[in-house]
């Protein structure tokens, strides 16, 4: 395993990548961002779900208390 021991400007371009999957940063990043939409999707799903039911049992909002065994 090489280890850097000088960042001196002239030594630098002696070497390779420092870490593994160099230059896969973007495709990380679009994994993380689509990973993150659908989570708040599937979220947002299943919160309206749940309130739709909650709802549907002819509660009001204030009963919410009430409710929170089923959560």
């Amino acid at each position: 395993m090489a280890t850097v021991e000088t960042w001196a400007t002239e030594k630098i371009s002696e070497y390779t990548a420092i870490y593994p999957f160099v230059g896969t940063e973007w495709v990380w990043l679009i994994v993380a961002v689509v990973f993150w939409l659908w989570w708040h999707v599937k979220t947002s799903a299943k919160e309206n779900e749940e309130f739709d039911r909650i709802k549907s049992r002819g509660l009001d909002t204030n009963s919410y208390d009430e409710q929170r065994s089923d959560w």
